[in-house]
């Protein structure tokens, strides 16, 4: 017969890698309700007329911003790569004017949306 089969667990016994997968399924969704909320308040910016512009990957900053002024806008802010500003405009269609001067995506942001350094002139980004 085999010996220690039939032995109780002990309380607390259970190994590192089994304690962890058991919070696995709150810890995803906790991730998918941020993942959603933040996807709620980009979304919420739809009308605000500012507009996350991310131009052709290894574009420089100067290629992003005559994108932009292609497209009848102006800078109100800039990302951390060369390739991503916030651009602004009161066209009704300014998106798809940045997309036809270019840029591969263009996200409606919130008009309290606050990143970057501020633009000369005393004015955030």
């Amino acid at each position: 017969m085999l010996k220690g089969l039939n032995r109780p667990a002990r309380a607390g016994s259970m190994d590192a890698p089994c304690a962890m997968s058991a919070y696995l399924p709150a810890a995803l969704l906790l991730l998918a309700g941020l993942v959603g909320l933040a996807a709620a308040w980009i979304m919420s910016g739809s009308g605000s007329g500012r507009y996350l512009v991310i131009a052709p990957w290894g574009a420089s900053r100067a290629e992003a911003i005559n994108l932009v002024r292609a497209a009848d806008g102006g800078l109100v802010g800039m990302g951390r790569l060369s390739n991503i500003i916030i651009a602004g405009s009161n066209r009704p269609d300014f998106a798809a004017a940045l997309r036809r001067a270019g840029a591969w995506g263009v996200i409606a942001t919130p008009s309290r949306i606050e990143c970057g350094e501020p633009l000369p002139g005393g004015q955030t980004s």
